[in-house]
């Protein structure tokens, strides 16, 4: 059984201390995707116009732009394109076509162990006086979640779009940027009885983990006023939520400020049950530590575990990161499965934009109105191509980012902690130039091209031109005689070829091995480090999780990369 795919879904997760387990009380690692724009699309990924960089809180209508930026204003665009009886059946299509069970056996297929299901409340809940439910949506919802269970991929309710508005931008129901949920009794007590109805429909789903209560809250700085409102919210949300679970499900709580902020975690949500965790977003991880320091010390304080629920970076960063996150039971879910393709390539899965999608999005700038045969056709085509059976897929992001092989691993993002479960430190006290695991006392030296940075200064010196660097690309690693770094790749199906690219002080003996046993020599040659050479290769045991000790046997050796290959 492995604590990172599939193989781990069995009976109702909850929370145990800072971690996750299953019904058999086995440890679980949450590692997944969010199935993003099923109910709640987000105009910039399934196809809206270019727009500027002021589109989280836009200063103005920035050209109409805004009309296709959130399934309330799509729904108007379709509307007006294609009329109100074609709008009737829209979303019922849509939702039909975004995620079928095509879509949930990949998932399952690729070893990802749960899903995060993007709703929108007034998908679910019509927006109209009294209460009134869309059965044709939950159906879809339920269809979910039996596919779910049958292909063991325990699923997240996340509700992305809650009535009123919450988080201040597209990614939400708001009419425009204010947070009525917490401000609006009326819109409060809607999506608390939205909740309960999930609870009350979905109470005995062991296949649902838990309850994602809201995407990003109060996330722009306009509504920062409403932070003490979302601590209300929660408690009341899961005060009535449990009279009907009674502690089956777990909590994933958000804080505000794009799920960023710990200000709302002073006290525990849940303390009959103790069944929740803390919920933030991490873009472009560190790899280090660093970027998950302050949640785990706000879980360590209340004793809950925590789960990222949007993340993502290159591949290589993600495959180092999600390994120290494993190492912590931190579990992850990437930000999203489906979007638009563009140019006919996707990160995951893209679907096609149809051949007169220009015609659509020239009228949403302002343009010409095609006539309402055109448009039903073009939206059609639109509807077609989101199928899985019809979409693009690149699931080599996903390969690396789960650190399988073929791999090449930098050197400087090695295991931070030791087979036997220690913390692995170095002997070096300096630190590096762009403090990267500097805690580590690990020698990480300068090796690209790049201009040294320095420390800023209070006064003016002249403009100075933004130089980005990368960490894991831009530093080596340096070993001298009997010092040793290990790297991890997980699902290895059979034996694999290690090799070292990097340069020596004249020359330099390595020692690569597997849980104690020595698996081959090799050398690296002296040279630049800008220049590095490739050793030798030796051949490593494949496994579910395989760990290479590199030990530098004499010389000292400058390590830009490890390769695994088949």
């Amino acid at each position: 059984m492995s604590k990172y795919n599939n193989g781990c879904v069995k009976g109702f997760l909850r929370t145990k201390g800072t971690g996750y387990v299953n019904g058999d009380g086995e440890s679980v690692i949450l590692t997944g995707y969010a199935i993003a724009n099923w109910q709640n699309p987000e105009g910039f990924m399934v196809g809206q116009p270019p727009r500027p960089m002021e589109w989280v809180f836009p200063k103005d209508d920035m050209g109409n732009n805004r009309r296709f930026d959130r399934r309330r204003s799509m729904s108007q665009v379709v509307r007006e394109l294609c009329g109100s009886e074609y709008l009737s059946t829209f979303w019922d299509r849509w939702e039909a076509a975004y995620t079928s069970e095509d879509d949930i056996k990949a998932m399952a297929e690729i070893g990802w162990n749960s899903v995060r299901i993007v709703l929108d409340a007034n998908a679910l809940l019509y927006e109209e006086p009294g209460i009134r439910f869309n059965e044709g949506a939950f159906a879809r919802l339920d269809n979910i979640m039996d596919w779910c269970e049958k292909y063991k991929v325990y699923a997240i309710l996340d509700m992305h779009a809650s009535v009123g508005g919450i988080n201040g931008c597209c990614g939400d129901a708001l009419f425009d940027h204010y947070p009525s949920l917490l401000c609006d009794d009326e819109s409060m007590e809607r999506q608390i009885i939205l909740w309960e109805e999930l609870a009350r429909r979905y109470q005995d789903r062991w296949i649902l983990a838990g309850y994602d209560l809201a995407n990003e809250p109060v996330s722009t700085p306009p509504a920062y006023f409403a932070i003490p409102l979302l601590d209300e919210y929660y408690t009341k949300c899961i005060e009535r939520i449990r009279k009907i679970d009674g502690g089956k499900h777990i909590f994933f709580l958000e804080g505000p400020c794009f799920a960023r902020s710990n200000a709302i975690f002073t006290h525990d949500y849940d303390p009959e049950y103790h069944n929740w965790a803390i919920n933030v977003h991490i873009y472009g991880a560190d790899c280090s530590m660093k970027d998950l320091r302050p949640y785990l010390l706000k879980g360590l304080e209340f004793d809950v575990p925590i789960w990222i629920s949007e993340s993502g970076s290159d591949a290589i960063g993600n495959a180092i990161f999600y390994d120290i996150c494993a190492h912590l039971g931190v579990g992850y879910s990437l930000w999203g499965w489906k979007t638009a393709a563009h140019n006919g390539k996707t990160r995951c899965v893209g679907f096609h934009l149809p051949k007169d999608w220009d015609k659509i999005q020239a009228y949403i700038l302002g343009g010409p109105r095609p006539s309402y045969a055109k448009s039903q056709a073009i939206f059609d085509e639109y509807l077609d191509n989101m199928w899985y059976k019809n979409c693009v897929t690149d699931f080599e992001t996903t390969r690396i980012s789960k650190k399988h092989p073929n791999i090449d691993l930098p050197a400087v993002g090695y295991d931070m902690w030791k087979p036997d479960g220690q913390r692995y430190y170095g002997n070096w006290e300096w630190g590096n130039y762009l403090d990267f695991r500097s805690e580590d006392r690990t020698k990480l030296v300068w090796a690209t091209d790049k201009e040294l940075p320095f420390p800023p200064f209070d006064f003016d010196c002249g403009p100075k031109p933004v130089v980005r660097y990368t960490p894991i690309y831009d530093l080596a690693l340096e070993l001298t005689a009997g010092e040793c770094a290990w790297y991890t790749v997980h699902e290895a199906k059979q034996e694999m070829k290690v090799s070292l690219v990097g340069v020596a002080s004249g020359e330099a003996t390595l020692r690569l091995s597997v849980g104690g046993v020595e698996c081959g020599v090799v050398t690296l040659a002296e040279g630049d480090i800008l220049h590095p050479g490739l050793s030798q290769s030796v051949t490593v045991p494949g496994g579910e999780d395989v760990t290479v000790c590199v030990e530098v046997v004499s010389g000292t050796a400058q390590l830009k990369t490890v390769k695994f290959v088949y």
